[in-house]
């Protein structure tokens, strides 16, 4: 059976990005005049609380009550959404950012190699689109099959959905692809997908379990499509 599809996550897996929406919703909670702080460990506890769904617990910081509360989580997602692109390109501008080392090597050998490749991420996607361009550059993002993302779906990590939806837009079966995560609930909808996983934890991922991975790697430095081929079978 080969590998049809390689369907890489985004924030954690691509850039280490996952602790600048930390500090998006930290800004945040500073523009609500809230006296409130998430550390590496409180957020690093709600990583599996996707989108939307944090603002619950939130809100209920707020002096005045919500008379609409999905239209305020909105309204607050949007603005920490903002938040965390600007907090991003400004980081790669400043080159305090980069690339997780092998990613775009590898990205460009996949592409090369006549593979697919295709992001899918929980992220809301204009700012998935924009920090892909900003770190891999227009060309490489240009050759993407597809990038499915938070908005795109109704269910969040762990569940499929959103690597199902991949594979549906590339006309691919879910069998043949090869996803590429950081996070255990990542690696999970993978798996709830009927996909093999190749895991590369990122900081706040460090000292999880990733039982069941095809594979699990420091970084992907040094990684090309033959490796991959090499965790597949020997999965």
């Amino acid at each position: 059976m080969p590998i049809d599809l390689v369907i890489s996550d985004l924030d954690g897996t691509i850039l280490e990005t996952e602790d600048y929406h930390r500090r998006a919703y930290n800004a945040l909670f500073r523009e609500l005049n809230l006296s409130r702080e998430w550390s590496e460990e409180d957020y690093k506890a709600r990583l599996a609380t996707m989108g939307g769904a944090k603002f619950d617990e939130i809100l209920k910081w707020l002096s005045q009550p919500v008379e609409n509360h999905g239209e305020t989580c909105s309204k607050l997602y949007a603005r920490k959404t903002d938040l965390y692109v600007d907090l991003v390109v400004d980081a790669l501008e400043r080159e305090e950012l980069a690339l997780r080392p092998g990613v775009k090597s590898l990205f460009k050998e996949v592409i090369g190699s006549g593979v697919g490749l295709a992001v899918g991420s929980a992220c809301v996607k204009w700012a998935a689109e924009k920090v892909l361009e900003a770190s891999l550059g227009e060309e490489l993002v240009a050759s993407l099959e597809t990038v499915c993302a938070g908005d795109d779906v109704e269910a969040k990590k762990p569940d499929p959905e959103v690597y199902l939806l991949v594979a549906q837009r590339c006309g691919v079966e879910p069998r043949n692809c090869f996803v590429i995560e950081d996070t255990r609930h990542g690696m999970e909808a993978a798996h709830n997908a009927g996909m093999r996983c190749l895991v590369t934890p990122s900081k706040l991922a460090k000292g999880d379990v990733f039982q069941g991975a095809a594979g699990e790697l420091e970084s992907l430095e040094g990684i090309g499509v033959q490796d991959l081929h090499v965790f597949w079978e020997n999965y």
